[in-house]
């Protein structure tokens, strides 16, 4: 098994080799800019988003996804389709499948089914980015390059257009968030999450041979995400980095369980579970003063609430918000309509796909990594490249318990990207450390 990121002895280069570094790099290129910045950036929030937001996405955005598509594609196709081969677990084929399903059962058949094109060519997109590089060190200065010169396009729109670039009094859903950058993106916490994931970025960046730009890109991206004012993305940022080191300490797996689930446990204990369970909203209540959360236990109540309507198959991807409680649905006139998701992405799942897909999501994107985390650094410490990829992953997984990420359908997705980037990437490892064990233990029975 081979791929771009992450080769061995013994497997022939020549498809790596003939594909010229032009190309490799403007495709690149072109996948990031498509899916961090999409076909709209510096929205005014003036109005003219609302409508973007309501009807099912825009022309642009669709034709950018499929030359993203036909892009990465193309270019497994030059590489050859065996690449896929260790992506193609049980859990992604079981997954997958549960979404053909749904799609098939869903209340709106046409848009599960536009939602689904869209998240194929997304994952195809993430394989492809990880196949493309010759080696680690091109991956990271493409990476890291693209995220810098986003970065310094966020900064120099706070000058050259604050009004599109700074949430503004006059916004007219949430004026509350006056003063907060957003740069080139439609709100803050987007951008506050993108910027923590660039700091990831710039770290690996800096420990794959560019000290100086990738400290540079983590430290211009900490200092954007601070003025963001992105609550979730600000406290998840350093506690991964925290969650990262210690999981380097020790290869043991109780250790690395406790790391990666244990946290993410009492997220949901202490967000949702505080809806599912009366006693621990008086608990969270008494440490944090509020346990509101900012409105969102009562969207979460109302999540909860249809996922009883339709616990086996959902109401099909993105049905949902987009087609039962969005723009002359049944509840046109509720307070329903000023919101476009459950801000909690394991609740949007299964708003989607029932509890049996959110549980077969969870095997897929959670379960999985972690053995694949296991296989890959059975020893203490880790690579560069996989310290990036748990720690991308980490915080996606994280964030998600505060907004919906892990299956964005049009771009700007950076999120649901570079999850599957992640997952994908562990996967990759994973086959070849067992590819190159395998190898050296064939060579000393040979011996």
């Amino acid at each position: 098994m081979t791929t771009g990121i992450e080769s061995h002895p013994g497997v022939a280069a020549s498809r790596q080799t003939d594909i010229p570094d032009a190309v490799r790099i403007g495709a690149m290129v072109f996948v990031l800019a498509v899916v961090l910045v999409g076909s709209s950036p510096f929205q005014d929030r003036m109005g003219t988003y609302l409508i973007e937001a309501g009807d099912g996405g825009n022309l642009a955005n669709q034709i950018l996804v499929v030359m993203v598509g036909a892009l990465a594609g193309s270019l497994i196709l030059h590489r050859g389709l065996s690449t896929l081969r260790p992506l193609l677990t049980l859990s992604c084929l079981a997954a997958l499948a549960w979404f053909v399903l749904t799609t098939v059962t869903s209340v709106a058949p046409a848009t599960s089914g536009r939602r689904l094109i869209s998240l194929v060519i997304l994952l195809s997109a993430a394989a492809a980015m990880l196949v493309i590089p010759r080696n680690p060190r091109q991956f990271a200065t493409i990476l890291g390059s693209t995220a810098l010169l986003i970065v310094v396009i966020c900064y120099a729109s706070l000058v050259l257009a604050p009004t599109l670039s700074i949430h503004d009094a006059l916004d007219l859903t949430e004026p509350e968030h006056a003063g907060a950058w957003r740069g080139l993106y439609n709100h803050k916490n987007g951008a506050g999450a993108i910027m923590a994931i660039f700091v990831f970025i710039g770290l690996f960046w800096r420990r794959m041979g560019a000290p100086f730009l990738g400290t540079c890109l983590s430290l211009l991206s900490v200092i954007f995400l601070a003025l963001t004012f992105a609550k979730s993305a600000m406290t998840l940022m350093p506690a991964v980095l925290a969650l990262g080191w210690l999981l380097t300490r020790s290869s043991a797996s109780w250790w690395r369980a406790l790391l990666v689930f244990g946290p993410l446990a009492a997220l949901l204990a202490a967000t949702v579970g505080t809806v599912l369970v009366p006693s621990l909203s008086s608990a969270v209540a008494a440490i944090l003063g509020n346990a509101s959360f900012t409105g969102r236990t009562e969207i979460w109540d109302f999540a909860i609430d249809n996922i009883l309507k339709r616990p086996v198959t959902g109401y099909g991807y993105g049905a949902f918000w987009d087609s039962v409680f969005y723009g002359g649905g049944s509840d046109a006139e509720s307070w329903v309509n000023s919101i476009k998701s459950a801000h909690n992405g394991y609740l949007s799942v299964a708003l989607d796909l029932g509890l049996p897909g959110l549980g077969l999501v969870l095997w897929w994107y959670l379960l999985k990594p972690f053995r694949d985390l296991q296989a890959s650094t059975p020893t203490p410490g880790m690579p560069p490249l996989t310290l990036l990829l748990v720690r991308m992953w980490l915080f996606v997984m994280l964030l998600t318990v505060f907004e919906t990420a892990l299956y964005l359908p049009v771009p700007p997705n950076g999120l649901s990207f570079f999850v599957a980037l992640s997952v994908f990437g562990l996967r990759y490892l994973t086959c070849a450390a067992v590819a190159t064990e395998t190898s050296t233990h064939s060579h000393h029975r040979a011996g």
